[in-house]
């Protein structure tokens, strides 16, 4: 069986980091897997086994035939065409039109949009795609849910996601005379950030945050630099925009948060728990979901700062205790053997109906 992963560029992102984690485990299950990105260079690429193939399109214009006609002879040659993101599925699918990719390949679509709690609207062309898609893959109940009630697909499947845990991970004393407390996320509105602001405000003096996230709304980033400075906490919080892989940076901070109104997962939220992080996230995504039945403290459901404070509190003071329920409960519902052994299932399933 031979795999092609579709992305448009790997650069720092929930879907991203999961097109990596994947063909990975692909490779390393024996899988002839390739990755085509439909742009060019990101900042993941260094991430992929090189052992992987990795074909760039370097498409300039999207609209001219030519890239097309390239993307399909690539395409072409393999069994299964795994498509990642709406943007992406939307140009692919101009083969499905023109050339009947769907009619020869199996192709499946993975959904990871992040806004479905506040954003079910789908454009006619995606709609349109996805009914000829052999199977739609969503990694959440919300989004498996939504994509029934728009009868997008016959076959729906979740499919998780995971993290893969850093085998070793790096010890660090943490001294409890400055609580250093850590949030993940790329600057968009659905991460927000005006609540953590607001949180920080209200925090005790000895907390000191630290926010990782590319900047891809600059308008959005610049409002909570201000937003920060009218609170006077700029001085408290770092934030890095140059992070490709958080996941070595975790264990210095005694906790971390995710404030985000909409989510699939979070993946940040597999992030904390991969490297034994408590934390504190509101109750969107599935990886959320099912936390909360096993450590309601830890989810929120709702944006009162108290509350927040107060679980931020209760969670440091049984920190340790998290830490290794945390770690168990981590590798016992989110490994990596049974993720890929579910894609390849999925793969095989359609491969022979």
């Amino acid at each position: 069986m031979r795999v092609v992963q579709v992305i448009d560029r790997l650069n720092v992102g929930g879907a991203e980091r999961v097109l990596v984690d994947l063909a990975n485990l692909l490779y390393e299950n024996n899988c002839d897997v390739t990755v085509v990105c439909l742009l060019e260079e990101g900042q993941l690429d260094g991430y992929i086994n090189k052992a992987i193939p990795l074909i760039y399109l370097r498409r300039k214009n999207k609209y001219n035939p030519l890239y097309l006609i390239r993307l399909y002879r690539i395409l072409i040659q393999f069994d299964v065409i795994h498509i990642h993101l709406r943007q992406v599925l939307r140009y692919v699918s101009l083969l499905f039109y023109s050339l009947n990719l769907h009619k020869k390949k199996v192709v499946v679509f993975h959904d990871h949009f992040g806004k479905i709690d506040i954003d079910k609207e789908i454009s006619l062309s995606i709609k349109e795609a996805l009914k000829r898609c052999k199977a739609y893959i969503g990694v959440s109940e919300q989004l498996t849910c939504w994509a029934k009630a728009n009868s997008v697909n016959t076959k729906i499947i979740k499919l998780t996601n995971i993290v893969r845990a850093e085998r070793r991970i790096q010890s660090t004393h943490l001294s409890f005379n400055q609580v250093n407390i850590v949030s993940v996320g790329n600057f968009r509105p659905q991460k927000n950030y005006e609540f953590l602001c607001q949180l920080i405000a209200d925090s005790p003096n000895n907390y000191y945050y630290t926010i990782y996230g590319q900047v891809v709304d600059m308008v959005y980033y610049n409002k909570i630099l201000v937003l920060l400075r009218q609170l006077r906490v700029r001085n408290r919080v770092t934030i890095i925009t140059d992070c490709k892989s958080v996941l070595p940076e975790l264990s210095k901070y005694h906790l971390g948060l995710h404030c985000a109104t909409s989510e699939t997962g979070p993946l940040v939220a597999l992030e904390y728990l991969s490297m034994q992080l408590p934390f504190v996230a509101y109750h969107t995504g599935e990886v959320a979901k099912n936390v909360a039945q096993y450590f309601p403290q830890l989810i929120q459901r709702d944006f009162d700062v108290e509350n927040w404070k107060s679980s931020i509190h209760n969670v440091l003071t049984q920190r340790e205790d998290y830490t290794k329920k945390l770690h168990r409960y981590f590798f016992e519902n989110y490994s990596d053997t049974v993720y890929v052994e579910k894609c390849l299932k999925i793969y095989n399933t359609l491969l022979t109906n």
